[in-house]
């Protein structure tokens, strides 16, 4: 709990972050510390001691219930996943050098020649990929591809995250903002997104995807 209200400032922009999304989606957000009610937005929830924390994240009227089992579920792990994202973000995570799951850049060299692959702190960070995923879903935000939808249970939650703004241009101080530095990709638009430097955004993966359509 002490933890918790010592989370860095990474862990409370991206708590705040995910408690805005939620009040932007017509959510009632209840935070109790210490017995007292607060706004995320207040300052003084991090100048005390933490001793007791309640988050209630309520959500009325809610389209669900209509006969549609599996929409009705997404929804219920949307809101599910937005409590959970914000807080782990004040929870003491560490990065693991083996296994982290990272995105990561690839410099392209001539053919039989070593490759390198930078993988910067940003992507090392569990509570950047959980809110990021939390506030935008699951499905790729280029092609709207679900690999669960696609491939079933198997490959249900599976997404990369990519960096709207490179790693290589964030300054060492810089925080990120999961609402509007990071977006959900499929494996295949992250990789066309990397054919280049800086990368294709967003927007032009939708164009190269409407233009083959066309044709």
């Amino acid at each position: 709990m002490s933890a918790m209200g010592s989370a860095d400032e990474t862990g409370r922009r991206t708590f705040r972050a995910v408690l805005d999304v939620c009040r932007d989606a017509e959510a009632e957000i209840s935070l109790i510390i210490n017995g007292a009610t607060y706004s995320p937005d207040d300052s003084a929830i991090w100048e005390t001691q933490w001793r007791s924390f309640s988050l209630d994240v309520r959500r009325g009227m809610l389209a669900i219930n209509d006969g549609n089992a599996e929409e009705d579920m997404r929804q219920v792990e949307l809101w599910t996943a937005r409590v959970a994202a914000a807080v782990l973000a004040l929870l003491p995570v560490e990065a693991e050098d083996d296994g982290a799951e990272a995105s990561f850049h690839v410099s392209r060299l001539p053919e039989g020649a070593r490759t390198r692959i930078e993988v910067n702190r940003y992507e090392r960070d569990r509570r950047n990929r959980a809110a990021a995923l939390s506030i935008h879903g699951y499905s790729c935000k280029a092609c709207k591809l679900d690999l669960g939808e696609r491939y079933g249970a198997a490959a249900a939650g599976l997404i990369e995250v990519h960096h709207v703004t490179p790693v290589s241009q964030l300054g060492e101080d810089y925080i990120i903002d999961p609402r509007t530095d990071l977006t959900p990709l499929c494996p295949n638009c992250h990789s066309v997104a990397h054919r280049r430097n800086p990368p294709y955004s967003v927007d032009d993966l939708r164009e190269m995807l409407a233009s083959t359509h066309e044709k």
